[in-house]
């Protein structure tokens, strides 16, 4: 597989990943149920591993252009910071705060980490 392929799958999987935790955050009077846990958990370890095969693949092929590009990326992602502190604010204790910001740290710092690799596949004209 391609470069690029691995970089539009790595793309995918972490926006059909960020739901488990957002769709976790609505349960508050009852635990999610458990197949949405077993499904979050087998798509977390699936991206994981994708992320380590771009990164392990991609690592040469980095550029300063790419850096640079990720940065930019990476303002807009922590941009999402304000609007969940306004959230917490706003709609407070209707949403379950542990399952919504562990899920999706992790997912924002693998996501922050990875860009450059996931600029320079996507942007990768051989694949």
């Amino acid at each position: 597989m391609s470069l690029r392929a691995l970089g539009r799958a790595a793309v995918a999987l972490f926006a059909v990943s960020a739901v488990f935790p957002i769709v976790g955050g609505l349960f508050v009077a009852q635990s999610p149920p458990r197949w949405i846990g077993i499904a979050d958990v087998i798509l977390a370890a699936g991206l994981c591993g994708l992320i380590v095969v771009v990164v392990a693949r991609g690592r040469r092929s980095v550029a300063d252009h790419h850096r640079l590009a990720a940065f930019r990326a990476s303002q807009a992602v922590l941009g999402a910071t304000p609007v969940l502190l306004a959230a917490y604010f706003i709609v407070g204790g209707r949403i379950n705060w542990t399952v919504l910001v562990i899920g999706l740290a992790w997912r924002i710092w693998l996501l922050i980490y990875s860009l450059p690799f996931l600029v320079a596949a996507l942007q990768d004209r051989a694949g």
